[in-house]
């Protein structure tokens, strides 16, 4: 199991875990039980969303969501224990939010939407004041907008691969992949 270190990220009154992995890569996570909580459902909601909610599940594998989950391991403070975590990608709780917001008319996914995007403008246009160049966010507009759905099915389904096999051994058997 991957070791992780915990955060959060508060959202007016609720509470979302993020996980920053200590693996090669020192990834950053959400933790899934956050992910419902802070859409205004169970900490479990996430967990049932491919039975319950097949329909939304399968909607969002349409749209770029990969459903992968990567268990992390979080020592305790006092050394003694850890405690476990199943955790998604920024661009899988990304993608869980959009469509909450944008299908669902979710109230709370709107928020969290307005707030990223704020925070994600303020970055940018300091970027732009302070002469840093933006060439990198014109190039994920174009690149995003230039795909048709089959094109990204198809780099979808290679990314989901590389998940694969890009994972060590030892790590592979914390991945749940849900295809």
């Amino acid at each position: 199991m991957i070791k992780a270190v915990k955060s959060e990220i508060h959202f007016g009154v609720k509470n979302v875990d993020i996980y920053k992995l200590e693996n090669y890569r020192f990834e950053k996570r959400f933790g899934v039980t956050g992910v419902g909580l802070s859409l205004g459902y169970s900490k479990s909601w996430f967990n049932r969303l491919p039975k319950n909610g097949v329909d939304q599940y399968e909607a969002l594998l349409r749209n770029g969501f990969t459903g992968c989950q990567i268990q992390v391991k979080i020592p305790r403070e006092h050394g003694r224990g850890a405690s476990v975590a199943k955790t998604i990608s920024i661009r899988d709780f990304n993608k869980v939010v959009a469509y909450e917001a944008l299908i669902k008319k979710n109230i709370d996914a709107i928020i969290i939407l307005i707030a990223l995007s704020e925070s994600g403008l303020e970055r940018l246009v300091d970027d732009a004041f302070n002469g840093v160049s933006l060439d990198w966010f014109a190039e994920k507009i174009i690149h995003y907008s230039q795909w048709t759905y089959e094109e990204l099915e198809q780099v979808l389904a290679e990314n989901r691969e590389d998940v694969k096999t890009l994972y060590l051994s030892g790590e592979r058997k914390n991945l749940h992949l849900n295809y």
